[in-house]
């Protein structure tokens, strides 16, 4: 966020800039300067939403795996391998000895405890559907079975069985999510409705415990936790975190070294070209326009295809974005996945809705003479921070250029309004990002089935549900079959239906100070591990 874990909201995930000074970085104290565009809108792991949430969530909580120095999964509050049987659905865990921040144990039931909340309706947690790999989680988290049906089992204090739906390839890489890491049962429930709501209202076992957010505020802090079982391989003391959304303000306080690292937006670029400070990364976060598919105007498809092909991609990454992203005609990005034989997804797949500025005007006379409107006005939601405004601005002179008769008007809005905007299907299109949480092209389809929580485009499709119920059912243990179906399904709903339109696979450019080591961005979007950052 995808959004959280997931989605990335904006033109990208993080923002790390600053908005009022902050004491010189101290090589000695092992202190951390860092940023964000947006502030944590939850700290329960079943509630959140946004990258920067799940930035705080992963620092403070750690779930069964996690990623290493190296940015490789490895086990976290997992000992050692799991216990499979032949079936390849039924996992038992061994859990290390950890302990929570308060000193108590961390237990199988722990985990029992947080996958039963996530699945739960009552928690109407936008990430609900990611429990749908444990046998029964889709029956739950829809209500047709109660949450002690979940497959999830703690077997003694420090043994969980887990039970999936299908055998289950990238199970490592899944389990690393925010919205798997345990929740302590009593302490939660003692908490009641304040849980995750602000810093005092949680419990960590992770590398930090997080201090100072109090619900609505714009500054935090992540401290070191004495508690954590691997605290001998966490070296800061902590990191410091403030909101800003103007890149022009992090690059004059990463200048006058008040911070340590900072995402850069295109305008502050080139000051920086040639120099070591400056990095460059094409992230697997992509940036779509979300599509309506229920309005009256953008439930029309010709219409739909008619904005996805009527904005130069190009032109916006190389003039306006200008830091490494690269167009994206696609669902998933490039360098994501590999099919069974070796061979990049985007690549054998192909480019399925790319700018044509023809196409998009043949389209439109078809959607015109469909609605019976020669004129048609559609406002764009985006969030408030300079680069969504920029994008949001290329989106709207190309297509007013390209379609005739088509207005774009930009609502800039808070990421929290937006999103909720869209959850509420009160908008017509809708600028934002998604970040994956692991490497499967699944990660990216699942968003577009009619039941999940996150389809904010409102598209419902039997055939396109059916095509994805084969993929994580049947065809789950049939490499090549599984790799051809997830083909069709993006095809479907790209190509043919425009369910929205895909713009850019986001690059990020940030600036790292020299003295800064073991700084770690995710593998699948630009959230910032903290857990192995030394200040020389």
């Amino acid at each position: 966020m995808h959004y959280r874990r997931g989605f990335i909201i904006g033109a990208l995930t993080i923002l790390l800039t600053a908005a009022a000074p902050i004491s010189s970085v101290s090589a000695k104290s092992q202190v951390f300067h860092s940023t964000s565009n947006a502030t944590i809108e939850s700290l329960d792991s079943t509630k959140y939403s946004l990258a920067v949430s799940t930035e705080a969530i992963k620092a403070y909580a750690e779930g069964l795996y996690t990623y290493d120095q190296n940015n490789k999964v490895t086990a976290g509050i997992a000992e050692g391998a799991p216990t499979v049987d032949k079936t390849k659905t039924v996992y038992t865990f061994t859990l290390r000895d950890a302990k929570w921040s308060n000193g108590t144990a961390v237990t199988a039931d722990d985990f029992v405890y947080a996958w039963q909340r996530l699945a739960d309706p009552k928690t109407a947690s936008s990430n609900a559907y990611q429990i749908d790999i444990i046998k029964n989680g889709a029956e739950v988290r829809s209500g047709k079975k109660p949450i002690s049906d979940l497959g999830v089992k703690a077997l003694s204090s420090h043994k969980l069985q887990v039970t999936l739906t299908q055998p289950i390839p990238f199970l490592k890489q899944y389990l690393t999510g925010a919205s798997f890491v345990p929740i302590n049962r009593k302490y939660a429930e003692a908490q009641g409705s304040k849980y995750g709501t602000s810093a005092k209202h949680v419990l960590a076992n992770g590398p930090f415990i997080v201090k100072g957010w109090t619900g609505t505020n714009d500054k935090w802090k992540y401290v070191r936790n004495p508690q954590y079982w691997d605290a001998k391989d966490v070296k800061l003391d902590k990191a410091t975190v403030q909101v800003v959304k103007e890149s022009a303000t992090a690059a004059n306080l990463f200048d006058s070294k008040q911070i340590d690292y900072a995402v850069l937006g295109d305008n502050n670029l080139q000051r920086y070209t040639g120099k070591k400070v400056l990095h460059q990364e094409t992230t697997p976060t992509i940036s779509y326009v979300s599509i309506n598919n229920k309005r009256t105007l953008t439930k029309n498809r010709h219409l739909r295809l008619a904005l996805a092909q009527a904005f130069n991609k190009k032109s916006l990454t190389k003039n306006v974005l200008k830091d490494g992203s690269v167009p994206l005609n696609g669902l998933i990005p490039t360098n994501f996945a590999d099919s069974p034989t070796g061979k990049d997804y985007r690549q054998s797949t192909g480019q399925l809705l790319a700018y044509s500025p023809k196409k998009a005007q043949v389209n439109w006379k078809l959607a015109q003479k469909e609605l019976n409107k020669k004129k048609v006005t559609l406002e764009l939601l985006v969030a408030d921070t300079p680069q969504a405004k920029n994008v949001g601005e290329f989106l709207q002179g190309q297509v007013e250029k390209n379609l005739p008769g088509v207005t774009i008007t930009i609502k800039s809005i808070p990421v929290a309004q937006r999103i909720q905007a869209e959850k509420d299907g009160k908008y017509d299109l809708a600028f934002g990002t998604w970040a994956p949480d692991y490497a499967d092209p699944i990660d990216f389809l699942a968003l577009y089935q009619s039941n999940s929580d996150l389809n904010f485009s409102k598209y419902t499709s039997t055939s396109y549900d059916q095509k994805l119920t084969a993929i994580t059912d049947d065809l789950a243990t049939k490499p090549t079959a599984r790799w051809q179906k997830m083909q069709a399904a993006e095809t479907q709903l790209i190509k043919q239906d425009a369910a929205l339109a895909p713009v850019y696979q986001a690059g990020v450019s940030y600036l790292q100070r020299s003295d800064v080591k073991g700084l770690q961005l995710s593998p699948f979007g630009s959230i910032v591990n903290y857990k192995y950052v030394t200040v020389k």
